[in-house]
């Protein structure tokens, strides 16, 4: 018993490999290219990096009750906007 719960547990539960390479199924499923991947990547950082400067610059004046939905909507607003600038500018 003692035996399958460590084996579950290091190759499931406490894998970062296997993290990792589920967290890359949805990159890997959209770029079909260098450029593509190049482009998503990008844009992810971007994302990241304008909704990290936001959140914690916001994150002393918002609630503690509503602080993961606040945060929730800092990012998607970037992520639409970062689609958005993608749509006008780059539209292939």
């Amino acid at each position: 018993m003692k035996f399958t719960k460590l084996l579950k547990n290091g190759i499931i539960d406490e894998n970062p490999v296997l993290v990792q390479v589920i967290g890359m199924c949805p990159t890997l499923g959209v770029t079909t290219s260098a450029i593509n991947g190049l482009g998503m990547g990008l844009s992810t950082t971007a994302v990241l990096i304008c909704s990290n400067i936001v959140i914690s610059l916001m994150r002393k004046f918002i609630p503690s009750k509503i602080r993961i939905p606040a945060f929730i909507v800092v990012i998607a607003t970037f992520v639409t906007m970062v689609g958005m600038l993608l749509k006008a500018y780059i539209p292939a």
